[in-house]
């Protein structure tokens, strides 16, 4: 079963998994839009004006959340989506500009997951919108001897602060199959490996997950 799961997450980071019937495996949700990507506190931003060149600037958004251009004062940016802060920007300038037309890039995120539990090599890692539960475990190092190579999970943290878990089948999710196929990690997303040997892993979510955080099946988790 190791061997199998090894050659699958190896499958999985390089983008080749395959279901049973030959075609590409798919995580189920999409890749989250950058225009509902919510800006954070260290992100780099491409500030683009398109009628006034000489203003465009490469700025970091500030531990208080703002940042820091020409002719305005400080703008509040943590929070916003990229579009948004379009919006509050165009109308700052409106009374320096005639019809400032500015576009918003996210070079850089400051996001991260974080990957922890039975693994090679634990800790936080760069998020970006087209990681995986799976490809996550293959960055940092693959899944160790002790782990549980059956099951992980994602906890989450939604908007409005309650968290989540997201109870992956390991072989059918690197197979695309059913419900329990790989997911697109969000900003945050802690992905955790159990120790083998769990006899039931029922009780153990019970214990150690779901007395703290409600357990979704895949197919009904909110908002996804």
């Amino acid at each position: 079963m190791r061997s199998m799961v090894g050659l699958l997450l190896l499958a999985a980071l390089l983008g080749l998994g395959c279901s049973s019937s030959g075609t590409r495996a798919m995580p189920g949700p999409q890749p989250l839009d950058l225009g509902e990507y919510r800006i954070q506190s260290g992100d780099e931003l491409d500030i683009r004006f398109t009628l006034n060149p000489e203003l465009n600037v490469t700025t970091v958004v500030r531990p208080d959340g703002k940042i820091t251009l020409q002719l305005v004062d400080d703008v509040y940016a943590e929070g916003r989506t990229p579009p948004e802060l379009s919006e509050q920007l165009r109308s700052a300038y409106s009374t320096e500009l005639r019809d400032p037309e500015i576009a918003v890039l996210v070079k850089t995120m400051a996001a991260r997951v974080y990957v922890d539990g039975h693994i090679e090599h634990p800790g936080e890692y760069p998020w970006s919108r087209q990681i995986t539960a799976i490809q996550a475990i293959a960055r940092a190092g693959g899944l160790a001897k002790t782990a549980d190579d059956d099951q992980i999970f994602v906890v989450r943290r939604s908007a409005d602060g309650a968290q989540q878990v997201i109870q992956i089948d390991l072989e059918a999710a690197t197979r695309g199959k059913g419900e329990s196929r790989d997911v697109y990690l969000a900003p945050y997303d802690i992905v955790y490996v159990p120790p083998s040997g769990v006899a039931d892993v029922n009780k153990w979510v019970d214990q150690y997950i779901r007395q703290n955080i409600p357990v979704y099946p895949r197919d009904v988790m909110p908002g996804f």
